[in-house]
């Protein structure tokens, strides 16, 4: 009896993550406004009231596409803390978020603003609470990271934070005002950013390994907390 009702449960689990599948190929190719529900069921190959069983409404169900990314791109950025402690350094940091953000298109649409992509989810989504314990967490991360001396000292924090946020914003934003011929490669544009953020916000001196020790299981915790955080949400989202 277990073993049946196990089986159904990872049954509907992949039948939510084909929907999740067809969800993300058509929301790519079309655009929020042309993707309906009955589309996504058509394209799943289930019925539109399967579609329902899990998600009660669209939205929730393009929301649980950016959990999904958005987790996918926490446990890329842990395996490499969990490689190298120097990927808990800042400038090491946004420099892989740059290249990993590639892989994840909706989440990159969801920090340029891309409204004709995720539609009124780019604007919702900006203040809502997967966005708002991201920040929260940043904060958390910025301040752990004075605390070791591998941020700048001597400067005001608030201000130091908003400058990062508005440096690290800048990278992602900056090509919709370019033309092509202007834009960087993206190894290019992650090295230049990492560059940035490493002579703005970073001590001169390289840390000592032992710091870093010291440092990345905080790091890696926050990290493991927040991934946590979202998987929770996205289950909440989710009927199984």
């Amino acid at each position: 009896m277990y073993e049946e009702i196990d089986q159904r449960r990872e049954q509907a689990r992949q039948r939510a993550q084909r929907i999740l599948d067809v969800a993300t190929d058509l929301l790519l190719r079309w655009g929020y406004k042309r993707v309906t529900i009955d589309e996504i069921a058509k394209h799943a190959g289930v019925g539109k009231g399967t579609v329902y069983l899990h998600w009660k409404t669209r939205d929730a169900l393009f929301k649980t596409l950016l959990l999904r990314e958005t987790v996918s791109i926490l446990r890329d950025v842990l395996k490499r803390m969990e490689a190298d402690p120097a990927e808990i350094l800042l400038h090491r940091l946004m420099c892989a978020y740059l290249l990993i953000l590639e892989n994840y298109p909706l989440i990159k649409a969801l920090l340029t603003r891309d409204i004709e992509l995720l539609g009124k989810l780019a604007q919702d989504d900006a203040n809502g609470p997967v966005q708002t314990r991201e920040t929260i967490m940043m904060q958390e991360y910025f301040s752990l990271l004075r605390r070791h001396g591998l941020i700048r000292a001597g400067e005001n924090p608030v201000e130091q934070f908003y400058a990062f946020n508005a440096t690290t914003i800048g990278f992602f934003i900056t090509d919709s005002f370019l033309p092509v011929e202007e834009q960087l490669p993206l190894p290019a544009k992650a090295s230049a950013l990492a560059r940035t953020i490493r002579l703005a916000f970073e001590p001169e001196t390289d840390p000592a390994p032992e710091v870093l020790q010291q440092a990345a299981p905080a790091v890696i915790q926050m990290f493991e907390l927040l991934v946590q955080h979202h998987e929770l949400l996205m289950q909440a989202q989710t009927e199984i």
